[in-house]
């Protein structure tokens, strides 16, 4: 068994670690978390981390540690931080100060960018791309081979914070089907779904659901011609 671990890294009792990982200076790994065979992860990075609240917070959350994997030949770049819960597929590239919330769902072979942010229980099919400096908010839903461009928003909440209590039903992400393409600065709104193979203008703000197969653009987002 090959690793090379840096003497800086701060590795907790209860975590696994396979064969040819490579773990960089200042790392620290959390309990219950799993790095699987070939994972290299980068200075800074923080795994495993438990949520916290702050007073005003309506989401309440789980401060217990939980199974965290990360998947063979899977590469964290500088300062990621993962939370508890998490799983990232196999040969997944996480981009400088990437950011996954608690008990989210990443395939295989996906790129998440630098600065990319991804809130709680949230799964990310395989081979889908997300650029820099992008938000994905929390109860999303996005399937294999979709490409979001930088600068996109998504939000989860119509009444922006404003209801009493966290309600789970009601606060739920965008749904993006198979093959969806988002382009660069666009919001996409709470419980719209973004049909297969459809594209989603630079800039637009999309308000409701969008067929397959459609290209919307506008603000709001209205369909203005086929794929």
């Amino acid at each position: 068994m090959e690793q090379k671990i840096s003497d800086t890294a701060i590795i907790y009792p209860g975590v696994t670690i396979g064969d040819h990982v490579v773990i960089h200076d200042y790392v620290v790994i959390y309990p219950e978390v799993v790095i699987q065979d070939g994972v290299e992860i980068f200075d800074h990075c923080v795994i495993g981390k438990t949520p916290r609240t702050a007073g005003s917070s309506k989401r309440k959350v789980n401060q217990n540690y939980k199974k965290t994997i990360i998947g063979k030949e899977t590469v964290l770049s500088v300062g990621c931080v993962i939370y508890t819960g998490t799983v990232i597929g196999e040969k997944t590239l996480l981009g400088d100060h990437a950011s996954l919330r608690e008990d989210c769902v990443v395939g295989s072979n996906c790129i998440l960018a630098r600065n990319v942010s991804v809130n709680y229980n949230t799964k990310i099919g395989d081979f889908t791309k997300i650029m820099d400096n992008t938000h994905i908010t929390g109860n999303v839903l996005i399937e294999d081979h979709v490409f979001i461009s930088v600068l996109v928003a998504t939000t989860n909440d119509n009444l922006i914070g404003k209801g009493s209590a966290f309600d789970e039903v009601r606060e739920v992400g965008p749904h993006i089907k198979h093959g969806a393409t988002i382009g660069a600065a666009a919001n996409i709104l709470p419980a719209v779904t973004v049909g297969v193979n459809a594209i989603v203008g630079a800039g637009s703000v999309v308000t409701k659901d969008v067929p397959d197969e459609k290209v919307v653009m506008g603000i709001p987002a209205r369909v203005v011609r086929e794929v």
